[in-house]
């Protein structure tokens, strides 16, 4: 079936990306004066080059964060204006945008480059020749490759292709373009441009044009308004007062006062971009290219407009057709958003009149509000004046799809004071507790990012749900709510609450484990670790290959290792295993995801020897949200259905509802089999409480049974994915390196590698987060050598742990992202001066958890 669609939103195929942005196109082909066959031919073309994201429904976040468009979506339109014809539609886009990661991006994008030249019959040789510069092993930058499309009648578009120059780092750029353009034949290109503080793109025609161009973008940052009529380099080019008046006009410099500014004026938000190509491999550029964002130098869309329709007129084009263009894309008023229009660009080519181009955004996902703060260009009677900051005012505003803007998915209603120390307190608060921060009180703590075990802020629907709770010893109403909404959401049979994760591991393995047994696990946590030896087992985790890798991003590094499950099974340890616990997400092993491919094969594999899975359940709702994003068969799934796919797999589940259960204090477990389930029961009533309560308060459970609806919500994860990778950009910023790719419940820094000068059994986790809490009065947690490593009574390391890592662990709708720069701030002082950290060493501890309790010294000298 056909994925285009009408682009109203009102229809089931527009609430999918392809539906939106297809619909989009068709009425943007119509008023350009393309025929119905041709534009439904281009709407099938785009449908078939986005693939899988093209039936993404629009409930849920972009398939990746594109640098495309300002809000991710992977496609955005443009209009050229040349005189005596009607505006020329283009599509530029993502072909690779569902892709996991940059390299299979620009894998994708090749692909369908490639599938176009067969189509069309055009040559990819050129491109071909550049692949190994563009599309390295392991590219880096903000994109791969973008295809974009100029539409024309008879089907047939002209193609382009738009390349990264950093895709082997921003300091080879320079090079990679020098190079570039060499093997084209253009080996003096480079030297003709003018200076530049960077460039963006390359970007290469292919396919019928009659002079095919080299195209090289540069940006210029504070450009001098003055100063932008020196750029071009093309002979016949335009005068320095057209280019001038131009930048004036779009960026805004004549709105206030009506006269020229002052010749300081300058861009200093996001810079000008200018284009060079070259149709010759001799003599300078054969074209010049003007990129203002006016979306940053304009109040809103409307005064966009206005800038837009002025610079159309001043050449003689047709501004009418630009307001059609508008409303062909959607039907918000302009002056409601800022971004709608995002850049204005004024084109000269060799032998032809100047081109006027508007790029056009979909705006599939975010409506960019209005830009409230003075939106003129500094002058030397203002002074600088700040970058534009964006806030949203009165209603929410919703974009194309009717979907929420991208911001917190909440407003905060009640405050807490945090505790602001000086480092001299902090100082003696770490002498007091003998370096162990477990022991911190909490008002000595500034950032709390030891756990994000209960820590997180309840809903006033958790609150309201919690003030109905029925306090009765059995069978209270609450009791029946919550087990309705944990059947409903599980599909187990039996459930039974606990006052936490590992009470319910507690009674589960008592119940089920003897001693002599072995217990198999992607990755163990502390306490089920614990659970698991004082039961009289062995715990053995098996994560899979890729999770040794720390810096790799693939998408699902907390798999289990299913041919050592196999072998281990089928082996002669196989009669004792007693249970596969498969942890979701994988906390144990980075916070990294489970993928449903690798539940289903473990799940055969556990049925086919008779041993258990048993879900550890805490991060569910994390785990299912990256499955829709980096697993291809559940992309267009909700969270909600891959949850409930998921716990389906397993045989049980044991849960810490205070993670994704948004939760105080609750668990529970949940079985299908009915003599271990009698067997759990009778223990929970002899240790935590009566079956329908489990330990818990009436209150507890209905707010329980309300923030695990609450959490499979797409809105809540894309903001807990969203603040998640906002502080991993400030961690990397800050010099310091992660385990990659980030999950949504925490960041793990590297920390054996920031501090290579201390020994395992000196615990440089342990260091970092002590110096974390000194400098910035912020609490982590080890997951290292003192978690995991072991020493002989003279402290001499008999066992370390694999990775020197540092947990900071996000408490969900607590901290905003003004307390993770915060975060990022210290961490950028701290690797400053990364060699002033010293070691540690114990001096007290305990048999089993000791990162809990153990007392420790610095190491000096």
């Amino acid at each position: 079936m056909s994925a285009i669609g009408s682009g109203a939103g009102d229809t089931r195929r527009d609430r999918t990306l392809g539906g939106l942005v297809t619909g989009q196109l068709l009425r943007l082909c119509q008023v350009s004066g393309l025929g119905r066959a041709d534009a439904e031919t281009y709407a099938q073309v785009l449908t078939d080059s986005l693939g899988a994201a093209a039936d993404r429904p629009l409930e849920l976040p972009p398939p990746s964060r594109s640098f495309l468009s300002d809000d991710s979506t992977p496609v955005e339109f443009s209009l050229s204006f040349t005189p005596d014809a009607p505006p020329s539609v283009r599509v530029l886009l993502d072909p690779g945008c569902a892709a996991d990661g940059l390299r299979e991006n620009g894998r994708t994008g090749l692909r369908v480059v490639r599938s176009m030249a067969r189509r069309w019959g055009f040559a990819t040789d050129q491109l071909d020749a550049l692949e190994d510069l563009f599309l390295p092993p392991d590219p880096q930058g903000p994109l791969a490759l973008w295809i974009a499309l100029e539409l024309r009648p008879g089907g047939v578009p002209k193609v382009k292709v738009y390349l990264n120059p950093s895709a082997s780092g921003a300091t080879r750029a320079v090079g990679t373009l020098r190079e570039a353009l060499d093997r084209l034949g253009h080996r003096h290109a480079f030297d003709a441009l003018p200076p530049a503080d960077g460039y963006p793109f390359f970007a290469l025609d292919l396919g019928d044009w009659a002079a095919p161009r080299v195209k090289i973008y540069a940006t210029h940052k504070e450009l001098p308004v003055a100063a932008g009529g020196g750029l071009c380099r093309m002979e016949s080019g335009p005068d320095r007062e057209t280019s001038e008046e131009f930048l004036r006009t779009v960026g805004g410099f004549d709105d206030a006062v009506g006269q020229r500014p002052s010749p300081e004026a300058r861009f200093d938000r996001r810079p000008v971009l200018t284009c060079h190509s070259f149709t010759r491999t001799t003599g300078g550029p054969t074209g010049f290219t003007l990129h203002v964002p006016v979306r940053d130098y304009a109040r809103d869309d409307g005064e966009a407009l206005r800038r837009a329709g002025t610079v159309l007129g001043r050449h003689g084009l047709d501004a009418g057709a630009l307001d059609r263009s508008l409303a062909a894309v959607t039907p918000r008023r302009p002056r409601d958003g800022a971004g709608l229009i995002a850049y204005v660009a004024l084109a000269h080519e060799r032998n032809r009149p100047p081109r006027v181009t508007t790029y056009i955004s979909s705006e599939a996902y975010e409506v960019r509000p209005p830009n409230i703060v003075p939106t003129g260009p500094a002058t030397p009677a203002s002074g600088r004046q700040e970058p534009t900051r964006l806030y949203i005012h009165g209603e929410a505003t919703r974009s194309t799809s009717k979907a929420r803007i991208s911001m917190e998915p909440y407003r905060i209603k009640v405050v807490e004071p945090i505790a602001l120390t000086t480092r001299e307190q902090r100082v003696a608060a770490l002498e007091r507790v003998h370096y162990n921060l477990f022991d911190l009180r909490a008002e000595e703590v500034t950032i709390d990012l030891l756990s994000d075990s209960g820590t997180g802020a309840i809903s006033a629907a958790q609150l309201a749900a919690g003030m109905e709770g029925d306090e009765s010893y059995a069978g209270s109403r609450s009791f029946y709510r919550f087990h309705e909404t944990v059947t409903e959401l599980t599909g187990y049979k039996y459930i039974l609450p606990a006052h936490q994760g590992r009470a319910a591991e507690r009674i589960l393995f008592t119940t089920l484990l003897e001693p002599g047994g072995i217990v198999l696990a992607n990755t163990h946590f502390d306490t089920t670790r614990a659970n698991v030896e004082l039961s009289g087992c062995q715990a053995h985790d098996i994560p899979c290959a890729e999770a040794r890798d720390l810096d790799s991003e693939l998408p699902f590094k907390g798999n289990i290792d299913l041919d050592r499950l196999r072998t281990t099974l089928e082996g002669p340890d196989g009669s004792r295993v007693r249970v596969v616990i498969m942890t979701i997400t994988n906390n144990g092993g980075g916070g990294q995801p489970v993928s449903m491919e690798n539940l289903k094969q473990t799940a055969e594999i556990c049925r086919r020897h008779g041993v258990p899975m048993i879900l550890d359940a805490a991060r569910f709702a994390e785990n299912a949200w990256l499955v829709t994003r980096h697993e291809e068969a559940y992309r267009g799934r909700t969270p909600r259905q891959v949850a409930e796919e998921a716990f389906r797999l397993a045989d049980g589940c044991v849960m810490s509802a205070k993670k994704d259960g948004i939760v105080h204090i609750g668990g529970f477990i949940g079985l299908n089999d009915p003599e271990l389930a009698e067997k759990c029961e009778r223990l929970l009533i002899a240790t935590e409480g009566f079956a329908t309560y489990g330990g818990l308060a009436g209150r507890d459970l209905d707010m329980m049974a309300t923030g695990l609806l609450e959490v499979t919500e797409p809105a809540y994860l894309a903001e807990r994915a969203a603040v998640a990778s906002h502080l991993a950009d400030r961690v990397r910023s800050a010099g310091v390196d992660i385990l990659e790719p980030p999950g949504l419940h925490a960041l793990y820094l590297n920390a054996g590698r920031l501090l290579p000068h201390i020994p395992p059994h000196h615990y440089p986790g342990h260091a970092l987060a002590c110096r974390l809490y000194l400098e910035g009065g912020i609490r982590s947690a080890e997951l290292g050598s003192l978690y995991l490593g072991e020493e002989d009574e003279d402290g001499n390391p008999v066992k370390s742990a694999p990775y020197e890592l540092v947990r900071l662990a996000l408490p969900r709708r607590v901290y905003t992202r003004s307390h993770y720069d915060h975060v990022g701030r210290t961490l950028e002082g701290i690797a400053k001066n990364a060699e002033s950290v010293h070691g540690y060493r114990i001096v007290e501890q305990s048999p089993i958890l000791r990162h809990f309790r153990a007392k420790l010294q610095p190491v000096t000298g």
